[in-house]
């Protein structure tokens, strides 16, 4: 009888774990659109190359620093490809982890594979949009002598790290018309993060400025252009990416 019902758990894992697998494929990531998709050519000094796991963006020049960014949820990797080639045109190698069913937290460490591929690399910043960022939170508080820099696209951690990553710089980029994550949800959050994280504010700027994917069902209304938008949101990374030695 007891072998019956081992048999049995079995059986009801394996369908769990299937029927988990099938919620997840239902939901189909939003597509990346322009100028994402034209920044997924090799062009401007930097060399694209796609595996099943990453994008990355290589600088014609050898990169003493990388820069790791997370996805949003359900949001195809490829869309922030405009701000990663971006980003390598001015010398520093980027990659876009691409993450399991489209969601951050299933692959929370997948910035340990990046770096173990890169020895020559040994300074890096960790990023990401949204749910991205959370995940980029956590594996940065969990290895913050591996970490350098945290960057946060529209999001904040989940628990405080403000203590496991006190010397660790943090900038924080949101937009004041973001109807996800709200001008009031990224104030309450200011604990969660070191007193000395840089905050900066896209005026008039929605959730789905810091990606190329279109509009976000539960957004709020743009006060600004996304041309606009994105001006401000490279400047500020690069800027914040070019301080990190």
């Amino acid at each position: 009888m007891r072998k019956v019902w081992s048999n049995a758990g079995r059986v009801l894992l394996i369908l769990l774990i299937l029927g988990v697998g099938y919620l997840l494929s239902y939901f189909k990531p939003m597509p990346a659109t322009e100028p994402a998709l034209s920044a997924m050519k090799s062009r401007n000094a930097v060399t694209v190359t796609t595996t099943s796991d990453v994008i990355a963006f290589q600088p014609a020049q050898k990169a003493t620093l990388g820069y790791i960014f997370y996805p949003g949820a359900l949001v195809d990797p490829r869309a922030y490809a405009y701000y990663m080639h971006s980003l390598a045109e001015h010398g520093i190698a980027t990659y876009i982890v691409k993450m399991p069913f489209s969601f951050a937290f299933f692959g929370n460490d997948r910035a340990a594979n990046v770096i173990a591929a890169h020895p020559d690399i040994h300074n890096w910043v960790l990023g990401g949009h949204s749910l991205g960022g959370v995940s980029a939170s956590i594996y940065t508080a969990t290895h913050p002598n591996q970490i350098k820099g945290l960057v946060l696209y529209a999001s904040y951690p989940a628990a405080d790290i403000s203590k496991q990553i006190a010397s660790i710089p943090v900038l924080s980029i949101s937009g004041s018309n973001d109807g996800l994550a709200t001008p009031a949800s990224i104030r309450a959050s200011k604990p969660l993060l070191p007193a000395d994280t840089r905050y900066v504010v896209i005026q008039g700027g929605i959730h789905s400025y810091f990606g190329e994917y279109g509009h976000q069902p539960g957004d709020g209304e743009a006060g600004i252009s996304r041309e606009n938008a994105r001006a401000q949101i490279l400047s500020q990374t690069l800027q914040f990416l070019q301080s990190i030695h």
